[in-house]
């Protein structure tokens, strides 16, 4: 074989090995629906079993991006006003973690709404009576409806058990609520690996998950002050009194101290369910919450010390 056969065999067979390596490459980069169950499981801070999400589809746009639509289970927590109408209170993302409705709406500048799925629940008589301290699996359906901007009856909500929820000493009933919920997810890939960028329900608008994380934190934030602020309030009336303030590394000691008589309710923990922390002397006292992170002395920690 002569010197230009050898060099073009040598090109094409560098050439099949390029083409290969890159469609290999691609392919490798394409997304699974394994990978975006993972990638959902974890999505702004929740943390749902695998079983809890089922993929139904994939298109993949790119090697780098991908549109996912799947259903999620989800947990919900309603409660009833003094006239008996519900409303959806707060949204389960992980064990004995719950994120408030509102803190969610106030994130994305809006109103959680009121529908006519707000009127009480009506009386049935017979075996098929619901649990008059939960909602009826109707009205339980028009409200998530409504929430998230589903029209029902629809199969993008499918609710699987509404459960009376027994709050000792609570004046009003309350109840958790398990739907499997159809969204539409966008997922991209970088170094990290996949993870979802956007979100979108019925026939709201996508959500750019990165922007409601801020904005929800900022939130949350601002409660946190708040709340610090309450308890230091509660802190300098105590020294008027007794002339000095609580001395206790422990905010919960501090908390036992100042409530019922110098703190009208009991604050334990930050809206990111973080416990807050205390330490006091006899002349001074700090309080924080560890913030986002849940960690101490870290940028996203918010201060209140005394005055003195």
């Amino acid at each position: 074989m002569n010197t230009g056969k050898i060099r073009m065999v040598s090109n094409l067979s560098l050439l099949a090995f390029c083409l290969f390596v890159f469609s290999s490459g691609e392919a490798r980069a394409n997304l699974s629906a394994s990978q975006a169950r993972k990638a959902i499981t974890r999505f702004a801070g929740f943390e749902l079993k695998s079983e809890e999400v089922r993929v139904k589809s994939v298109s993949s746009s790119s090697a780098s991006a991908a549109d996912v639509s799947a259903e999620i289970k989800t947990v919900f927590k309603f409660e009833a006003d003094s006239q008996g109408r519900w409303r959806v209170a707060e949204l389960r993302t992980g064990p004995d973690r719950w994120e408030s409705i509102d803190l969610i709406a106030s994130g994305l500048g809006t109103v959680v709404g009121k529908g006519d799925c707000t009127a009480a629940d009506p009386r049935v008589k017979g075996q098929m009576a619901s649990d008059p301290n939960a909602p009826s699996v109707k009205r339980a359906r028009c409200l998530l409806g409504s929430l998230l901007g589903v029209e029902v009856p629809s199969d993008a909500i499918r609710i699987q058990e509404v459960n009376p929820m027994p709050i000792p000493l609570a004046s009003q009933p309350s109840a958790t609520v398990v739907a499997w919920l159809r969204v539409d997810a966008r997922l991209t890939s970088d170094k990290g690996g996949w993870r979802v960028t956007e979100l979108r329900t019925g026939n709201r608008d996508w959500v750019k998950v990165e922007s409601l994380v801020t904005a929800v934190n900022e939130q949350k934030q601002n409660q946190a002050r708040r709340e610090l602020d309450l308890i230091a309030q509660a802190l300098e009336k105590f020294r008027q009194e007794r002339g000095f303030y609580v001395v206790s590394d422990k905010q919960s000691v501090a908390i036992d101290f100042l409530s019922p008589h110098y703190l009208g309710r009991v604050i334990r923990v930050d809206p990111w369910n973080h416990p807050y922390k205390y330490l006091g002397e006899r002349d001074h006292f700090t309080l924080r919450s560890t913030g986002p992170d849940g960690k101490a002395d870290t940028p996203d920690d918010i201060l209140v010390v005394s005055k003195s």
